[in-house]
């Protein structure tokens, strides 16, 4: 408990206090220290076992696109190439289903069911699995793509990842990550987007549009609802500025001028 409130006021070389990664990395330190000394039997028991974490603050999303910035985007890729076509599938998946760049890189040709709407992500962050809607547009992209794109891709007899790269084999996270860095910034999108930025987006832009949170969160694959709830702080702030340039009292007085 010293060590944890010692942590606490604790400051850095430049006078400031440690953040809250900082203090949780030490903390994991000394865990795993602890541990070892257990295992070695210096230790009768694990005096770090209750040894209470600080909370890793809830950020507001660093790059939330407007709708229009993601139109732009998904218009990037050139659909008349395979590589087009199946970049501009990667994006609309991403968008339409808020799926983290793991998750996508991870699909199977039997997790999405086009006919049905719906995709199933198997062992998602935590372990979880769960079904994820896909939009109707998205499915009709995924069945063109799976006829007559992606047999181009393929190399090896038996290989069941939806998304190929061009050794015919699954794309690793990384490389999904580098289809939307590239169609941002051929969209001259000023902003840091990322895999995460489309989920961000994705949410934001439903809960704008009424979408109920505790669906959101069984979509997102949030564990706890106080994860989805930035997405609220968000359009919170989104109503700030709306009630900004709309109220008649938030207006220039005019007979003042």
């Amino acid at each position: 408990m010293r060590y944890r409130e010692e942590l606490a006021w604790r400051l850095t070389a430049k006078g400031t206090p440690l953040s809250v990664r900082s203090q949780l990395e030490l903390i994991t330190h000394v865990a795993s220290f602890c541990r070892y000394l257990l295992a070695q039997g210096w230790l009768l028991a694990d005096p770090s076992k209750n040894l209470p974490r600080p909370k890793k603050p809830r950020r507001l999303p660093r790059a939330i696109m407007e709708t229009t910035e993601v139109v732009r985007m998904l218009a990037e890729p050139d659909m008349t190439t395979a590589r087009g076509y199946r970049d501009r599938v990667i994006l609309e998946v991403l968008y339409s289903t808020a799926l983290r760049r793991e998750e996508v890189a991870n699909l199977l040709i039997d997790d999405i069911d086009a006919a049905g709407g719906y995709v199933f992500v198997r062992e998602g962050k935590g372990g979880k699995d769960r079904v994820v809607p896909l939009g109707q547009s998205v499915c009709d992209l995924v069945k063109s793509y799976l006829g007559g794109v992606r047999p181009e891709w393929v190399n090896a007899a038996g290989e069941k990842h939806l998304f190929l790269n061009r050794w015919g084999t699954g794309m690793d996270p990384q490389a999904v990550a580098h289809v939307v860095h590239k169609y941002a910034k051929h969209a001259g999108i000023d902003k840091p987007v990322s895999t995460h930025s489309l989920r961000h987006s994705c949410a934001t832009h439903m809960l704008r549009n009424g979408a109920p949170i505790r669906q959101l969160q069984e979509m997102l694959g949030h564990a706890s609802l106080e994860t989805t709830q930035v997405y609220t702080r968000v359009t919170i702030n989104d109503l700030r500025a709306m009630h900004s340039k709309f109220h008649p009292r938030e207006q220039p007085d005019e007979d003042a001028k």
